[in-house]
């Protein structure tokens, strides 16, 4: 007795063939013959042989229909594909068979088959995906903010994004092809600028990561559909934050002007007339002119929060602010006074132990042959005399100073706030 499918007018050829799918799926093909090869395919008479795509196999047809035996129909199962004609494989030749293809397809997308995976996009995550429902089930995703937690084997799960998606409709299913991405660092871009400045361009696909320095501009655009954001920060050599308020960024040498002062000191010498019959002690104003020079300096970069000079030198600024001055008074010969004040810019007194600053004493009687005389001025006898220098600058040898010092506004960050650049430049200055 042949059995029928789903209308008196189908009769089963054989056994139906059944294919296990993934996710629950299965794939039917139900093979059979019609009451009429000779007229079953006019176009008058396909409705009784050719069931509607998307129509279950368990729906009877609606010219002679006939509801499945017990146990025969599965769940979901539509109508996908159909072909008809006298083939191999359709029956007996002569015959004109129908071939109906059924498919697993609920209401809600499932996947076709495993994901495939790539990792072209500087080693982040790339999930092609295949899901498939009924025709006409919503897809409601949105690129860009629907995401998976994908994971193979044990790996902790990874988060990727939807970047894109196509759909394939026909009259049976819905099918959708889609991309996911997982969010991370797309590119990076170190560029040297000068002084030991970093500029990097760090470009993120999907969610913005983090990054290191203050970051001076921010934009968005997209990539394969996902949002990208590109900042640039601004960093050291090292990769650290180029804001440091403790520490330069960068260091080098060069040579530096600098101006030694000069020096004065008290001088003591004997002078004596060409037949010796007068001899003269003099004291005078010593003078050894002020130097300029090139001295091995440092050049110290710094990126501040703020804009206060702070000198690193031990010795602070160099920058006198005052110099030597001298003196001398007494009473020259036939008491006439004298009093003479002196200021040596660009001059310091010498202080060493050896050097001799200051002298104060009685002029010599004039009954002797020898008398004192202080800046030029011969002292009356048992008058009293006085000559010093004092003031100016310590000896800058052997000691630390900045000998300049520059700040100016660098940049600002994204919010608005202020970075200064700081240049020193230090010293140690040599012996003269």
């Amino acid at each position: 007795m042949s059995i029928s499918h789903r209308s008196n007018r189908l009769k089963l050829v054989g056994s139906p063939s059944v294919e296990k799918l993934q996710n629950g799926r299965y794939k039917l093909v139900v093979t059979c013959s019609t009451m009429n090869s000779r007229e079953d395919w006019y176009s008058a008479n396909k409705d009784r042989i050719f069931p509607d795509f998307g129509s279950l196999q368990s729906a009877e047809m609606s010219i002679d229909g006939l509801a499945p035996r017990t146990g025969e129909a599965y769940a979901d199962m539509r109508l996908t594909q159909v072909e008809s004609g006298n083939r191999s494989g359709m029956g007996q030749v002569g015959d004109y068979n129908v071939s109906l293809t059924y498919e697993t397809l609920g209401s809600s997308f499932v996947q076709v088959k495993d994901d495939d995976t790539d990792y072209e996009l500087n080693g982040l995550r790339s999930v092609s995906r295949t899901i498939i429902a009924e025709a006409g089930t919503d897809y409601a995703k949105t690129v860009g903010t629907s995401y998976i937690d994908h994971q193979i084997d044990d790996e902790t799960a990874v988060r990727c994004f939807l970047a894109s998606y196509g759909i394939d409709d026909t009259d049976s299913f819905r099918q959708v092809e889609e991309v996911y991405v997982e969010a991370g660092t797309l590119n990076v871009q170190r560029v040297s600028e000068s002084d030991g400045v970093y500029r990097v361009t760090t470009t993120f696909l999907g969610v913005e990561g983090t990054v290191v320095g203050p970051i001076i501009a921010r934009t968005e655009g997209d990539f394969e559909g996902l949002k990208t954001i590109t900042v640039v920060s601004m960093q050291d050599a090292s990769g650290a934050s180029l804001i440091n308020d403790t520490a330069p960024v960068a260091s080098h040498s060069i040579l530096n002007e600098f101006t030694y002062p000069g020096v004065v000191t008290i001088s003591d010498e004997t002078l004596s007339g060409t037949d010796g019959t007068y001899t003269f002690k003099a004291k005078d104003f010593s003078l050894m002119p002020p130097v300029a020079s090139r001295v091995p300096a440092t050049i110290k970069v710094s990126f501040k929060t703020t804009s206060t000079i702070a000198y690193t030198a031990s010795g602070g600024l160099w920058n006198p602010d005052t110099w030597a001055e001298g003196f001398s008074k007494g009473i020259a010969w036939n008491y006439l006074p004298f009093s003479i004040a002196r200021g040596f810019r660009g001059y310091r007194i010498d202080s060493s132990a050896e050097a001799v600053n200051s002298y104060s004493d009685y002029g010599i009687p004039g009954t002797a042959d020898v008398f004192d005389m202080i800046s030029g001025k011969r002292i009356f006898g048992n008058t009293t005399y006085n000559i010093k220098v004092s003031g100016g600058p310590t000896n800058p040898e052997g000691a630390t100073y900045t000998l300049d010092y520059s700040v100016s506004l660098a940049f600002e960050d994204t919010s608005g706030v202020p970075y200064y650049k700081h240049t020193e430049i230090v010293a140690t200055i040599p012996s003269r």
